[in-house]
């Protein structure tokens, strides 16, 4: 008892974090990331429903949609480095509380959008406002957990975080089979303006919610801002455990050994500023960093160009199945489903006749079925993935997607085809969360979100390749395009054992400042 009276001076941060404590306020912070994370898997689902239900209203061609589809990720891209940077230097709560707030607006904005070009264009900034929701929640998670539960933390995040697709899978279920149509006097409100405004919900909750939380403590220590470090701790400590806030046992907080202060901005102007840019991005290509942050790139890289591809074109490979056992009687493989070109319009535009927008109930229901199992996926794997080296994990799970990527154009059940074409995306949830906190570990604070955010441009970037390449390949090349999708993912499973991780206890959190 007598030790607790006495307030520890210089505690290390993590061990500082491990004393906080683990309870309501983290379930808080672990479900407001997961809402937070959601806004960017929204904003990349919400296209795939809209595109046929909008082809009508904007006289969509095929390229018209690839690039319509495109334009949220160009907007992650070009704000990813911006976003780092902001993260790094103004805080994670700063730029989320802004951009989440901004991106209601942009929502709203974009529901009511007259042509095409407007729709680009308030889709592209809804990637730019949408990036800080991947970059900077990631580190303000990690930064709030103690380390022996960080990784679990990701995953249960991640799990809540798929639940976005359920939102989007059922209110596109509610309002987009509808046709009904209200005329305005520079728009006709159809259905699909009210399924793109109701996508706009969750950054408006998220927003108020983080407009009431505190910055992150290690943020905050690292800009030197030791007593509101303390702060937040004292708070986090006292709703985790139901005490007051002095009860926490500790007088000061100071910096881990593995940590560095950030570079401060020399001077006033855009080349100081630009100089602060460089300096925030420039260690990441210098050793100790640049091999961990090469290995990282090279690997969310292949995930998103295999996996977010083939998730991204989930609701057309499964329209052109359904057309086909339509017209079609017995056991085909998905090569030969894929053969003919499908839609979900019955007149094109361009063509005569009326342009009429149908959405097939198939196309909801793979992605309704993994937004109810990938959670569950996701809870069990946080209480699992602890208990072994998460570079064993990784690269197993990716020799998995691997092999079921292969089994695709060898099994000619549909049944078994769906399964695995939803099975893939599943599993490389794990392995994205897996990685996400590899990321955490092997980079300090003032460099994190930056990171991170060039892990994401590698990501994007992937996802774009990958778009194209099955949009190229899948009419004439299907069996070679899941062959390239499965060997690349077979190659990408020898990366994770590059990492040199750190070897973190179960118990006694002092003694992890000793390992290295």
């Amino acid at each position: 008892m007598s030790p607790t009276k006495e307030k520890l001076r210089d505690v290390k941060f993590e061990e500082a974090m491990e004393i906080a404590g683990y309870g309501k306020f983290s379930m808080y912070i672990i479900f407001l990331s997961g809402l937070t994370i959601s806004i960017s898997l929204l904003g990349s689902v919400d296209i795939s429903y809209l595109l046929p239900a909008a082809e009508c209203d904007f006289q969509l061609s095929s390229a018209d949609k690839g690039l319509l589809s495109s334009a949220y990720f160009i907007g992650t891209i070009a704000a990813s480095h911006l976003s780092g940077f902001l993260a790094d230097t103004l805080g994670r709560r700063y730029i989320l509380v802004r951009g989440l707030s901004l991106n209601v607006l942009v929502y709203i904005l974009t529901s009511l959008a007259p042509n095409f070009w407007t729709f680009f264009v308030l889709k592209f900034l809804t990637g730019v406002l949408t990036c800080p929701t991947m970059i900077a929640t990631f580190p303000f998670l990690g930064e709030f957990i103690p380390t022996k539960r960080r990784s679990q933390a990701l995953l249960i995040t991640t799990s809540i975080s798929n639940l976005s697709l359920l939102y989007s899978t059922l209110i596109g279920w509610l309002t987009l089979r509808g046709t009904w149509k209200i005329d305005l006097w520079f728009i006709t409100f159809a259905p699909w303006r009210l399924f793109y405004l109701l996508c706009g919900m969750p950054s408006l909750i998220a927003s108020i919610l983080f407009y009431l939380t505190p910055e992150s403590p290690k943020f905050l220590l690292t800009r030197g801002k030791k007593g509101d470090t303390l702060k937040v701790l004292q708070r986090v400590h006292s709703i985790n455990s139901g005490k007051l806030p002095d009860s926490y046992p500790i007088k000061s907080v100071s910096m881990d050994a593995d940590e560095f202060a950030p570079p401060l901005v020399q001077g006033k102007g855009a080349g100081a500023l630009l100089k602060h840019v460089c300096n925030q991005t420039l260690p990441l290509f210098k050793p100790p960093f640049f091999k961990n942050l090469v290995y990282c790139l090279i690997m969310l890289y292949s995930l998103c160009l295999c996996v977010n591809s083939i998730f991204l074109w989930l609701p057309e490979i499964i329209n052109r199945m359904v057309q086909f056992k339509e017209e079609n009687q017995g056991r085909f493989y998905i090569c030969e489903m894929m053969s003919r070109d499908s839609g979900n319009v019955t007149a094109e535009p361009g063509t005569t006749g009326e342009c009429k927008a149908t959405i097939n109930t198939a196309v909801f229901v793979p992605n309704f079925l993994i937004s109810l199992v990938q959670p569950i996926v996701m809870l069990i794997a946080s209480f699992i993935v602890p208990l072994f080296d998460r570079r064993l994990v990784l690269g197993f799970l990716v020799v998995c997607c691997s092999g079921m990527a292969f089994l695709i154009t060898w099994v000619p059940v549909a049944s078994v085809i769906v399964i695995l074409l939803g099975g893939i995306p599943i599993i490389a949830g794990i392995c994205y969360n897996v990685l996400t906190g590899i990321v955490i570990e092997l980079f300090p604070t003032y460099i994190r979100a930056m990171a991170v955010s060039l892990n994401m441009i590698s990501g994007r970037m992937g996802s774009i390749t990958g778009s194209q390449l099955f949009s190229q390949m899948i009419d004439s090349h299907c069996s070679l395009l899941f062959k390239i999708i499965s060997g690349l993912l077979l190659c990408c499973a020898v990366v994770p054992f590059f990492f040199k991780l750190k070897k973190v206890p179960p118990e006694e959190p002092s003694e992890r400042e000793t390992h290295t």
